[in-house]
């Protein structure tokens, strides 16, 4: 009984490792998708505010504005492609660093369960 509690809290102490692991490297994925995620967000209000502009444009004016809103719009394409580049990669750091953290709480929820069996 001793022993497979034994066993059971050094797994857990391996499991709580990887679990630590696999949620920093999902933090700092996060990290970059809350950027990226910003980084679109912004690109579309500068794109949305070049469209709503009601003053009277001259020629020149408005070349320069289209021309800003076509670099606008292809910003606002590569950082969305950028995106979805990355949402996959990011779900499944997401799966794993919840795999592993319930992994270890199971764990310890299997030798707490020995430990009070074995002290009833």
């Amino acid at each position: 009984m001793v022993n497979d509690a034994g066993k059971l809290a050094a797994l857990e102490r391996i499991a709580r490792l990887k679990a630590e692991r696999e949620l920093r490297k999902f933090a700092a994925f996060n990290q970059h998708m809350t950027a990226a995620r910003q980084r679109v967000e912004q690109l579309r209000n500068t794109l949305e505010q070049s469209y709503r502009s009601d003053s009277p444009l001259s020629l020149p004016e408005a070349r320069v504005a289209n021309a800003q809103a076509g670099r606008a719009a292809r910003e606002l394409r590569m950082a969305d492609l950028e995106l979805a580049r990355m949402t996959p990669g990011f779900e499944q750091a997401r799966r794993v660093a919840a795999r592993e953290f319930g992994r270890a709480e199971a764990l310890r929820e299997l030798a707490q369960a020995k430990r009070r069996g074995r002290q009833d």
